[in-house]
């Protein structure tokens, strides 16, 4: 607990009020260090900041650096309306003659629906009669004590009774027993039907069905297999689906005796789509960080101390931090540098063996810098495309295309300059990128971190910081009592002056 002290009791003098102005001197180094952790801290921030952007942007590039992902093929068919088809997989053929001599139908099932009485609510309700239930030939026992669930059981162990299977099978939907034909088994079933019955005399109206009467089902039909023909070789579905190849066939339509083609092309809108929105994020993040290491710096301005912050509204204080914190990269060299080697992998032409000249830059395939004009040199960098120049050459010259972006040096005899200019676009942008996040990570530490001090060198900064200020803080403090104990002894003494004082006085009245 703080001490309390009663000061001034003998000067008059405000103890408090000179001890706090003495304190302000001593206290500066102290501020200054507080300071000057705030623009560090602030400093770490903004540079982690920086790399999650750079991060963002190299797992962009990742993805441009495998051929996979410049190889997507879909399926054009001639006609839809017979077959369709979509890449599922790795087609290894460039086209397919497919014939559909018989479309899949579904088998329609043989089906009775018995209105089960309205006073039995749920299925573990008992049916309070006996009777016994016909099922295409078959005979389920159902006794008072039996439920709507007992009974769809019973059914169902019949259905496929090795001996005599009743090839029919009972659910409950909406308050009826729905009886169908088993699953495949129609052909099984006498002209696709089956009976329902309950003998004369005994009374089955608790689930739909009066003795003496029998019901029959609707008419099933057989389900059939699709019938096509792929290259030549005849192939069976239950469905209309077939995947062959990497490729998934939907038919349509019959066409027998008149074949139609179905071709593997290169996606272009998917490797266009890729390419662009690589663009977009490059734009997006370098102007971030271009605004960044530009950003003014204004003079005059320093972090707030939380005596002063508290002595401000809440919003000229938050604006006063604001003007501190900008220009906090200004000029920063480590986003500098990665910029310029960001330009320098983006525009060095690509050589080695099997390079086309003719498409050895970004330039050549409709990426470029901005349109000459009066503020051209504004744009930092920025990359622009032309998109029927871009889809052409992804259309006529994909393979080109794909080696500017991913080819890959391995050859130890490269030296770096060499294997630099013989490294796709993209496989040099994801290692430029690399290193200056490794960079800013040493300077400002990982951008996941949360709390605490790292052994970045901003980290190690701030903690040496802290320290300091901690013992600066043990320090004013016992500059501060020893001011209070100087004060004190003076009030001390001034008391038994003034006593001495009092005592004279007296003294000398009695006197006279």
């Amino acid at each position: 607990m703080p001490a309390i002290r009663f000061s001034g009791m003998a000067s008059g003098l405000d103890t408090e009020n000179m001890v706090k102005e003495l304190m302000k001197a001593r206290r500066e180094p102290m501020n200054r260090l507080i300071r000057q952790k705030q623009i560090t801290e602030w400093k770490r921030d903004a540079y982690r900041e920086m790399n999650n952007l750079l991060m963002d942007l190299r797992k962009s590039v990742d993805s441009l650096r495998f051929t996979a992902n410049f190889n997507k093929k879909k399926a054009v068919s001639e006609n839809t309306g017979i077959a369709s088809a979509n890449v599922v997989g790795k087609p290894q053929l460039s086209s397919y003659a497919v014939e559909v001599k018989k479309l899949a139908q579904t088998e329609m099932p043989a089906a009775v629906a018995l209105t089960v009485d309205s006073s039995i609510t749920d299925t573990q309700t008992k049916i309070g009669s006996a009777f016994d239930l016909n099922i295409n030939g078959q005979t389920v026992s159902v006794s008072a004590d039996d439920s709507i669930s007992s009974i769809i059981d019973n059914i169902n162990r019949l259905t496929n009774d090795s001996d005599n299977p009743t090839h029919v099978q009972a659910s409950f939907v909406d308050g009826k027993i729905l009886l169908t034909s088993a699953s495949g088994k129609i052909n099984d079933l006498p002209n696709g039907q089956f009976t329902v019955s309950v003998p004369d005399g005994q009374d089955g109206s608790k689930i739909g069905i009066q003795g003496g009467k029998t019901v029959k089902s609707s008419v099933g039909q057989a389900g059939q297999p699709a019938e096509v023909v792929i290259n030549g070789i005849t192939y069976y579905s239950n469905t209309n689906r077939i995947t062959f190849d990497g490729v998934e066939f939907t038919f349509n339509q019959k066409n027998e005796g008149s074949a139609i083609t179905i071709t593997n092309q290169v996606d272009e809108d998917s490797v266009f789509n890729s390419i662009k929105d690589f663009v977009n994020k490059y734009n997006e993040i370098i102007e971030k960080i271009n605004t960044k290491i530009s950003e003014k710096k204004n003079k005059g301005y320093q972090p707030l101390l939380d005596e002063e912050r508290e002595a401000l509204p809440d919003k000229t204080a938050e604006k006063m931090e604001n003007m501190s914190k900008s220009g906090i990269l200004l000029r920063d060299n480590i986003l500098k540098t990665g910029l310029d080697e960001m330009r320098r992998a983006l525009s060095t032409p690509l050589i080695g063996a099997g390079i086309n000249a003719a498409f050895d830059t970004l330039s050549e395939i409709g990426i470029g810098g901005p349109p000459n004009g009066k503020y051209a040199y504004q744009e930092n960098g920025k990359l622009y495309i032309d998109e029927s120049k871009l889809r052409a050459a992804i259309r006529n010259n994909g393979e080109e295309v794909t080696k500017l972006f991913t080819r890959f040096s391995n050859d130890p005899e490269d030296n770096a300059a060499t294997k630099y200019q013989k490294s796709g676009i993209a496989e040099r942008l994801y290692s430029d990128l690399t290193k200056v996040i490794d960079k800013v990570t040493k300077e400002a530490g990982s951008a996941t971190s949360v709390s605490g001090y790292d052994d970045s060198f901003l980290g190690r900064k701030m903690k040496e910081d802290e320290d300091e200020i901690l013992r600066w803080k043990d320090r004013l403090l016992q500059i501060e009592n020893r001011y209070y104990k100087q004060f004190a002894a003076m009030e001390t003494m001034m008391s038994k002056a003034q006593s001495q004082s009092s005592w004279f006085a007296q003294m000398l009245g009695q006197s006279q």
